[in-house]
């Protein structure tokens, strides 16, 4: 038998409970049938990879722990990704590495007796690890708890929690493991503590739990959840607790928490938490009652986000004059019914999916709350799906494109190909239209109301800067369109109107965009909402998901266009006009409100990642690419630092503890005199959007120098950059406005983050949208301040890569003295929520998960 490793990815467990772990890998030749054993052994006392390319019989590192021991006999004749049939038990390996944060732990193979022949065994090359972990569930939010009657949960304001009746403590609680296998799900229970102070000073409680019940999935979320309900003073069969009688008119609290069945997670007053408060006290009025058709309180799932829903409000007496009402995560609201004692109607529409809840209170004439609060609880399910959709991926030489949604086919115009690349993700072809007079497809098909709400979406990207207006969407009406989503040339922008009338049409009422950028795939929503701004609604216009400035507008008139929707022109009294010239994809119709979180993940384009550079070794003074094709020349003397793990300080109290690797295996190691790595130019397009992240961390604090840790350099300046600057003591972003030494500098301080001197640093990035002309810089995943607007006339495709330093040549300085790690370039300006995620990539992964 030779010797193997095996460099495991670990970082993912840090935190994790491990609960079994296990190494497998397929024994495929053994020297006979006799057992011998073979030992698994860990070789690593740090995180990083003890081996690499690098090593070799006379470098091979040594064994910091004997695992255990096995003596196969059952090899199989082939090796593949699935048939592992040697296990051995590592959970106390696994268990150190999720507590020590290890990106790595390393494992080898070798024979108890490696100088008998009968000992040979040879494995294939497909170790892998199986892994059950646990995490307990989340702390329950104040927003999550509520009663019925009763209201929101607080502390401190009883006598604004009135009960009239033994209230129903509702609580949803979340699971961060739902979902991380796949499909599975988790059993939670909930437990609540009520508690009160008798009049005699004694503090009485009581404890409840729950019967466990199947973890939910939210889109959105990575976390599952459900919801529980528990009535104040109940016998819950089993739970050992039995019936109790809560007292009138002394102030009760009570706090939850959830299971996962392996373990308890925090209660909910602990830490920001506070208590639930609320008075039972029977001769108060009872709370209002609500009503509603379209999300009525029955824990069934209702479509769904873009929909209006009408509640109606009630509470007896002739003397109600109004209702105070609250919807989950808006301001309060006031409505009156249309006289005293009537009940009141509210429309409202809901953002986003998931359990909901409403609170209403009942005031009188006199300007009196009659002190008992509904909690109305609904369930809200995602949008539903578009009336007609055109994915417009069809095979070149398609005569017309394949229609969804219940739409049937669009009939292409000569004006139209088909195969064209898309928007990369899930739409990868694209139509192009020429511009011509057959540039069109239509659908043949009247598929929205246009004097009713509706909405329209499609991927778009234009070849050039057009002279002239063009149509991406519209619909027919007898003279004109009822709409048209495309670009005014007049304006020279993105624009989303609908002609004041059918007939002899002397205004239009519009929502504008930004400007184009050329050869860039941007994603356009226009929604028309008539509940919105009554009588006749507004209308709005999303840009790759962000609501367009101006919106909403008001639509002051409306009216409807009867006839087909076109993709690619308008329709004027002269005839079809504003033919596009562009490739286009993704069209969607839709008759309600797209909301903006809809809009944003219909417009969020899925992350291209460029290239990557792990840092986890140097070949020949390069780092070479884990993804893209071209490595980071190492210059003045920079390396890639990789730890030496030449003993385990668990074993031998002389060790001295190696230094860890910032992420992964391995990070490039800067002096701060001269020591940088770079890549030319050819990166990044012309004008379009990118993003930049890398992870770094300062060699010390207090440092008097500003340092550079990316940079983006051109022939006689800086593009942009992300340094420590020591004036502030923080990480800072530049941008100047030309490629030139007379350049004009635009600079934003990172004040909310104190730069790390220690484990894994900072994770910075630059996230550059050309679409609204802006840059961001992020740190650790979130936000460092509010964009910066950042108009230039740069080529970027003559802007190269710098890690370290700033400038070239005799200009260059602000060497950077520390770490630098794991540095992606993406096409494209990520959103929030996506760079929440870059921080937490495991080395050698990408956002989709895969290993690059």
């Amino acid at each position: 038998m030779q010797r193997q490793y095996y460099a495991m990815p670990t970082g993912a467990y840090e935190g994790k409970t491990i609960l079994s772990a296990e190494f497998s890998i397929t024994l495929v030749h053994t020297y006979n049938s006799e057992a011998k054993q073979v030992g698994l052994h860990r070789v690593n006392s740090s995180g990083g990879a003890a081996i690499n390319s690098g090593t070799n019989w006379g470098n091979k590192p040594s064994s910091k722990a004997l695992i255990t021991t096995k003596s196969p006999t059952n090899p199989t004749g082939s090796c593949t990704s699935t048939n592992q049939n040697v296990r051995f038990d590592v959970t106390g390996s696994l268990s150190k590495a999720a507590t020590s944060g290890w990106d790595y732990t390393t494992f080898g193979l070798a024979a108890v007796d490696e100088g008998a022949y009968a000992s040979w065994k040879r494995f294939c090359n497909n170790a892998a690890l199986e892994v059950t972990y646990n995490r307990p569930p989340f702390q329950p939010t104040m927003g999550e708890l509520s009663m019925n009657p009763g209201g929101k949960c607080e502390a401190g304001r009883a006598t604004s929690h009135y009960a009239n009746k033994r209230p129903t403590l509702k609580a949803t609680v979340w699971d961060p493991d739902h979902g991380d296998a796949g499909s599975n799900t988790e059993q939670l229970k909930a437990q609540f503590e009520i508690f009160w102070t008798d009049t005699g000073g004694v503090v009485r409680s009581h404890t409840v739990t729950t019967p466990s019940k199947t973890s939910n999935s939210m889109k959105g979320r990575l976390s599952g959840w459900e919801t529980f309900k528990y009535t104040v003073g109940d016998d819950i069969p089993g739970d050992g607790t039995g019936a109790f009688t809560p007292p009138q008119n002394t102030v009760i609290g009570w706090w939850v928490r959830a299971s996962d069945g392996t373990a308890w997670g925090p209660w909910s007053h602990e830490g920001n938490g506070t208590r639930c408060e609320f008075i039972l006290d029977s001769t108060k009025p009872d709370a209002p009652t609500v009503s509603s058709l379209q999300y009525p309180e029955d824990d069934a799932w209702h479509p769904g986000v873009g929909d209006y829903g009408t509640f109606e409000l009630y509470s007896p007496g002739t003397s109600v004059a109004k209702y105070v009402y609250q919807f989950s995560g808006e301001p309060e609201s006031t409505v009156f019914p249309s006289e005293p004692g009537r009940p009141a109607v509210i429309r409202w529409m809901p953002k986003t999916e998931g359990p909901k809840k409403l609170y209403a209170e009942a005031w009188d004439t006199a300007g009196n709350s009659r002190e008992v609060v509904t909690s109305y609880d609904f369930q809200v399910a995602k949008g539903r799906s578009p009336k007609g959709a055109w994915a417009l991926a069809d095979a070149a030489g398609s005569p017309q494109a394949g229609g969804g949604g219940g739409a049937g086919p669009a009939t292409a115009g000569s004006g139209v190909t088909f195969g064209a690349r898309g928007p990369h993700g899930s739409v990868r072809t694209a139509a192009t239209l020429d511009g011509t007079a057959g540039a069109y497809l239509n659908t043949g098909q009247h598929l929205i109301d246009t004097d009713k709400t509706f909405s329209v979406a499609a991927w778009v990207k234009l070849p050039a800067v057009p002279a002239t207006s063009m149509s991406v969407i519209s619909q027919d009406g007898s003279a004109q369109s009822g709409f048209s989503l495309g670009y005014n040339a007049l304006k020279k922008r993105w624009s989303f109107l609908a002609p004041d009338n059918e007939i002899d049409s002397m205004t239009s009422w519009e929502v504008t965009g930004p400007a184009p950028v050329v050869d860039e795939w941007t994603h356009l929503v226009g929604v028309y909402d008539k509940d919105e701004g009554r009588p006749e609604g507004t209308m709005r216009m999303y840009v790759n998901g962000r609501m367009v400035s101006g919106a909403p507008q008001p639509r002051a008139t409306s009216w409807n266009a009867s006839g087909a929707l076109q993709i690619g022109r308008a329709l004027e009294p002269a005839g079809y006009t504003a033919h596009l010239k562009g490739s286009v994809a993704d069209v969607q119709v839709f008759d309600r409100v797209v909301a903006q979180g809809e809009a944003t993940m219909l417009g969020g384009l899925p992350p291209l990642q460029l290239a990557y550079w792990e840092m986890d070794e140097a070949v020949s003074g390069a780092v070479p690419a884990s993804a893209g094709t071209t490595a980071l020349t190492l210059s003045g003397g920079a390396s890639v630092f990789q730890p030496q793990d030449t003993c385990d300080p668990l074993l031998d109290p002389a060790c001295v503890p190696v230094a860890q690797p910032m992420w992964g295996a391995g990070h490039l190691a800067l002096s701060g005199s001269g020591a940088y790595a770079s890549r030319p130019s050819g990166l990044l397009k012309q004008r379009a959007s990118f993003t930049v992240t890398a992870r770094a961390r300062l060699s010390s604090l207090g440092a008097t120098a500003d340092q550079t840790v990316l940079s983006l350099p051109g022939t006689a300046g800086t593009a942009a950059l992300v340094r420590f600057d020591a004036a502030t003591d923080r990480w800072q972003l530049a941008v100047t406005d030309k490629d030139a030494a007379s350049a004009t500098v635009t600079e934003a301080v990172a004040m909310g983050v104190v730069p790390s001197v220690a484990a894994d640093g900072d994770h910075l990035a630059l996230s550059y949208n050309a679409l609204f002309g802006e840059i961001q810089l992020y740190a650790n995943g979130s936000p460092a301040g509010p964009p910066v607007a950042w108009t230039n006339t740069w080529d970027l495709t003559k802007a190269g890569l710098q890690l370290g330093r700033t400038g070239v040549g005799s200009t260059a300085g602000e060497y950077f003295s520390g770490a630098v790690d794991e540095v992606r370039v993406y096409e494209g300006a990520l959103d929030e929520p996506l760079m929440a995620l870059v921080p937490g990539l495991e080395g050698g992964t990408s956002l989709g998960g895969d290993e690059t």
